[in-house]
């Protein structure tokens, strides 16, 4: 039951940084929620999808929208950003709506693995 699909779509995600040497950069990533944790992966059309990273929903402390006044350089103008273990995880969805979605659904299912 953890495995039902909850939401799925491709978004862009910004990478992480983790090390002081990487780029900055955006990737389009095919995501996947379920009841039990945020996947995304690697999408090429005719290609099988490569798991490119996960967290789990017990592991995420915060997701809320991002509100900017830069300029977004990737296609996808609605950020919204999850905070989990020490990381921010920053996500572009393609319209207003999408970024609803993915936020309401992310907290919602956030606040239920609490329980």
């Amino acid at each position: 039951m953890n495995n039902c699909v909850l939401l799925e779509e491709l978004l862009i995600k910004k990478s992480q940084q983790k090390r002081r040497t990487s780029p900055s950069n955006f990737k389009v990533r095919f995501f996947v929620l379920t009841k039990s944790k945020l996947a995304y992966y690697e999408h090429r059309h005719g290609k099988k999808r490569t798991l490119k990273g996960s967290v789990e929903l017990s592991r995420i402390r915060c997701v809320e929208i991002v509100k900017s006044d830069i300029i977004i350089p990737c296609q996808y103008k609605y950020p919204f950003q999850i905070v989990h273990d020490s990381y921010i995880l920053y996500v572009f969805a393609p319209n207003r709506e999408s970024r609803q979605r993915w936020v309401f659904t992310l907290k919602e299912e956030e606040s239920l693995s609490y329980i």
